[in-house]
């Protein structure tokens, strides 16, 4: 039977950054690995940045592998236990319900060939107090589900920032009628400091179940996802830009922006954006494509927050 890991997470906590290490541990010890890559949009950014890891990749892309890519999650599945692997990585989008992936991993005919090996839930070092009650339900959907947190970005905020993040996800769990508290099933170490020691440790992290109130929701209509291809005139202006579209609350509350961009003189950029901050990096990939996700978008404002694409 092939293991199956789900790494799942809310938008921008740093998911597809744990797969390749994650990634490169299981391949170190000869395991045949293959990703499956769920993309809230019309493309996968995260599929083309996995591209260079050296495993197979399988995409999701146009929607939420919990609703309209429900069947083609559970025929991936299928295929690679058909093929031979030895795990299989899943990264859903950031707005998964992990109940929806135990409805597929216990019906037949999957459970017949696949098991659930570990779920990972990545959480930001800082919690973001202005999430909403939907995005705070599937945060608490996953972290209930995970045999490991895993904590990111936490080399950049203090001791007394982690403790009360930590502080605040168990407080999250407990109003929702759950009695489970994170404490020893957390991994605040830096990433850069894991050790081989660490990823053995993660393989037997296991996962749980555990009895709560579901809630049933249309990812489609509560949360926005747009391709876009515009350009900037430069690097300083693209941070503008970003800038705007992160904190002005008239374009709606945007949540995740990722994918590449180019400027007016040819340049290329990778950009990765979320509540918890940004970066901009030159990129050699030319895919003239990003996806913006959030909530209550302004379609009109967000067409005109990048210059047109150039016309050939």
């Amino acid at each position: 039977m092939v293991k199956v890991d789900l790494i799942t997470g809310f938008l921008g906590s740093g998911k597809t950054t744990f797969i390749r290490r994650y990634a490169d541990y299981l391949q170190r010890q000869e395991k045949k690995i293959n990703i499956i890559e769920n993309e809230f949009g019309g493309v996968s950014v995260d599929s083309i940045i996995l591209r260079d890891q050296g495993c197979d990749i399988s995409q999701i892309a146009g929607g939420c592998m919990c609703c309209t890519g429900k069947i083609s999650f559970q025929n991936m599945l299928l295929d690679g236990a058909a093929r031979g692997y030895d795990r299989i990585l899943v990264e859903p989008s950031g707005i998964y319900d992990v109940d929806e992936f135990f409805d597929v991993m216990f019906t037949e005919p999957v459970k017949s060939c696949c098991e659930i090996g570990n779920i990972f839930t990545i959480v930001d070092a800082r919690f973001d107090d202005s999430l909403s009650d939907e995005a705070k339900y599937l945060m608490f959907s996953q972290l209930l589900s995970s045999g490991k947190m895993i904590m990111s970005k936490t080399q950049l905020f203090s001791e007394d920032t982690i403790q009360e993040t930590l502080k605040k996800i168990n407080e999250l769990i407990a109003q929702r009628g759950c009695s489970r508290i994170f404490s020893d099933d957390v991994c605040t170490k830096p990433w850069d400091a894991l050790t081989d020691e660490d990823f053995a440790s993660f393989e037997q992290a296991g996962y749980r179940i555990s009895d709560h109130e579901r809630e049933f929701m249309q990812h489609g209509s509560i949360f926005t996802a747009r391709v876009m291809a515009g350009r900037c005139e430069n690097e300083k202006d693209l941070k503008e830009r970003l800038e705007r579209l992160m904190n002005d609350s008239s374009l709606g509350k945007i949540l995740r922006i990722k994918g590449h961009i180019a400027d007016t003189s040819g340049h290329w950029y990778e950009v990765n954006c979320s509540l918890d901050g940004f970066y901009i990096k030159p990129a050699a990939i030319k895919k003239g494509l990003f996806i913006v996700i959030g909530q209550d978008i302004n379609e009109t404002a967000l067409q005109e927050s990048f210059l047109p694409r150039q016309k050939k």
